[in-house]
């Protein structure tokens, strides 16, 4: 591989290609979030379904969405044309989508209450559908558009954020048609939300085709499929995903609670209908905010406690918009910003936490099914979805919902208790249930470092790693000296390991990321991750998309490019070697010929040497400094399961900063002399 195809942190795809598969997903989101937050309001106000025959049709289809979703995983996959195997299936399955969107919120006038609920349920199941044999390949053609790590990060985030984005625009767009649509002729309602749904499907069908035309599957497809019969047998042994699903459904159950009635509490408590956007803008600014703190709070309280205090966070948010009083818009928006940092917080280690029921499972049962690991968890939140409509249309309907109902009216106040216990209490004291399950997640970080520690093991040992000694010399039965090297940027690894390589005898195997070879290559033209594609990835697969079904995709393809780095460096040290960089100190954590350093410094010591080294501004050097440790630990933890900075990895921790560059060459010597017990 040449040193800048290797070595470029900022990937290889181009803005237009991210942007062109972003999108996408705001084509998803004109159709998903129309239907989630106003089709309840749209059912009882226009259509004239009691709240509790709405919140039914709304139960119903969520958990066909659910069984939707395992239908299309179980085939999309099988389509083989000159367009890919993903890519067809956005053009297939745009149309029909767009078409059911329009029928969905075109029932028509004159129907009784039974057949406009037959006509909504069933138009809304088929909608369901479409929409799943639309987003589940749209979510797996990240991880067909490359391999790259970074690249797929960007994507995520560029989704993310797209669908934000999106939701706030659709909710100044729809929720002021809501105010009052009692003093306007019905057939008038009817006819804006139509040409509404028109406009808005003719749009995301060019959007898909923007997406289809300006986007290419370059990723080969993996061999073979996980059979459904052996992800759930998988599923019976894992406890901790086990765990993660109930409370998914619980805290779903809490969301969509609140986002199935919060339009008629905005317009009965708050007197404004069109505040709603307002307070989706505050709730998305809440999200965004919290998934970009995630990673912090990971490793300052660990995930099971991170989600823990985050559900509280969101209760803590429910029960304020309980307490909003009428007119309340400022409380109303702290209320929602405060729910929006519980949810994004919880939804984003939500899905962190599933990765690692994954290596759970392939650790209890030899089986490794990142995609049927999502695929439950995902049917589990839908089924959460649906529990939200389950318990929001009757709610309300048992405190007399009714759209003729305004304010003055009696019982006016008697249905505002109705939505506030809606909207603020039930959702609340689900989100206290799933933080209490959670509480008792059994997988822990320590738990989940030594299985890891104990996967890699089994993994190198069936690659040939030797773990063990040679009974008849006494001598470990390795064929030359390992050391393998890991440094914080600026630190001196790659002369350090050149000599040491010299010394011992072995070859040098240089890291991927290594900014010396980029200067090398290409000296005027280095280009460093600016600080949008940073914040891309700081939101990828955060959960600020409810639609994210793109994760058991991008885990796979991080769990192949781990099983292609692990035999490149496994065959790279076959006779001994210094290796720097690619993960080598976890791969060959067990070699018993290998030691394993760390080379690290004081910030100002780095800097000053890779400008000198490399021939760069310190300016240069303390951006590469910042971005390098950053990407480098990011990988590391994200194709393996470590964390590269911590000492416990390693024999020997060498500050360069105290020794010249020769003088820790004599260090690791002397340290692999003792260890080895080998004289050179």
């Amino acid at each position: 591989m040449s040193a800048q195809a290797s070595t470029k942190p900022k990937g290889t795809l181009s803005n237009g290609r991210v942007v062109s598969y972003a999108l996408g997903d705001v084509a998803n989101n004109l159709a998903f979030q129309m239907t989630s937050m106003f089709l309840m309001v749209y059912m009882t106000d226009i259509v004239g379904l009691s709240a509790a025959a709405a919140g039914t049709i709304y139960a119903i289809t969520k958990v066909w969405a659910g069984v939707a979703d395992l239908v299309a995983g179980n085939t999309v996959d099988k389509a083989n044309t000159r367009w890919g195997r993903l890519r067809p299936w956005i053009l297939w399955g745009s149309t029909p989508l767009a078409i059911s969107l329009v029928l969905l919120f075109s029932t028509p006038a004159g129907l009784s209450p039974t057949q406009a609920f037959v006509w909504v349920l069933l138009i809304d199941a088929a909608f369901q559908l479409a929409y799943s044999f639309v987003n589940i390949p749209y979510g797996s053609l990240s991880a067909a558009m490359t391999q790259n790590s970074l690249d797929r990060s960007r994507l995520s985030g560029a989704r993310s954020i797209a669908s934000a984005v999106t939701g706030v625009a659709l909710s100044a767009v729809i929720s002021p048609q809501f105010q009052g649509i009692k003093d306007l002729p019905m057939e008038e309602v009817r006819f804006k939300f139509t040409i509404t749904c028109i406009v808005l499907g003719v749009l995301a069908i060019a959007l898909y085709m923007v997406c289809f035309l300006n986007t290419r599957e370059v990723v080969p497809r993996s061999p073979g499929k996980s059979k459904l019969s052996t992800t759930l047998k998988m599923v019976g042994k894992n406890r901790p995903l086990l765990t993660l699903c109930i409370g998914a459904f619980f805290l779903l159950g809490a969301m969509f609670t609140m986002n199935a009635v919060a339009m008629y509490f905005v317009r009965s408590v708050l007197g404004n209908a069109g505040f709603f956007t307002f307070l989706m803008l505050a709730q998305t600014v809440g999200t965004i905010l919290a998934a970009s703190f995630v990673p912090t709070i990971t490793v300052r309280l660990g995930k099971r406690i991170g989600y823990v205090v985050f559900a509280g966070i969101a209760v803590l948010g429910y029960v304020i918009v309980a307490l909003v009083p009428a007119g309340g818009l400022v409380m109303a928006l702290v209320a929602w910003f405060i729910f929006g940092i519980g949810s994004g917080g919880t939804n984003a280690l939500m899905f962190s936490m599933q990765a690692d029921t994954v290596d759970y499972g392939e650790w209890k049962t030899g089986t490794r099914s990142e995609g049927g690991a999502y695929s439950i968890l995902s049917f589990v939140r839908k089924c959460g979805q649906g529990l939200g409509g389950a318990l929001g249309g009757p709610i309300i309907a048992a405190f007399g919902y009714s759209a003729a109902v305004q304010a003055g009216d009696p019982g006016f106040d008697h249905m505002v208790t109705g939505l506030r216990i809606a909207t603020g209490w039930v959702p609340a004291a689900l989100g206290v249930i799933a933080g209490l399950i959670i509480f008792f997640y059994p997988l822990t970080e320590k738990a989940h470092a030594l299985l890891v520690g104990e996967l890699n093991e089994r993994r190198a040992a069936a690659a040939g790693v030797p773990t063990e000694t040679d009974a008849a010399t006494d001598a470990p039965a390795s064929n030359g000296p390992v050391v393998t090297l890991f440094e914080q940027y600026g630190s001196g690894a790659e002369a350090i390991g050149r000599r040491v390589a010299e010394r011992l005898g072995v070859p040098y195997i240089a890291q991927r990321l290594s900014s010396a070879d980029i200067e090398a290559a290409e000296p005027e033209g280095l280009e460093l991750e600016s600080g949008w594609d940073r914040f891309l990835r700081s939101v990828a697969n955060r959960g600020v998309s409810d639609a994210d079904l793109n994760l058991g995709s991008d885990q796979a393809a991080d769990r192949h490019l781990a099983a292609q780095n692990t035999i490149e460096v496994l065959d790279a040290v076959a006779n001994g070697g210094v290796i720097l960089g690619r993960n080598a100190t976890v791969i060959l954590a067990q070699h018993p010929d290998a030691l394993h350093v760390r080379l690290n410094a004081p910030v100002y010591v780095r800097v000053g040497r890779a400008a000198e080294l490399d021939g760069i501004t310190p300016e240069l050097a303390d951006e590469r400094r910042t971005q390098e440790d950053l990407v480098r630990t990011e990988l590391s933890q994200r194709l393996y399961g470590w964390d590269p900075t911590e000492d416990e990895h390693y024999d020997v921790v060498v500050n360069t900063g105290r020794y010249d560059l020769d003088e820790a060459v004599e260090v690791i010597l002397r340290a692999y002399e003792v260890k080895s017990g080998r004289r050179r």
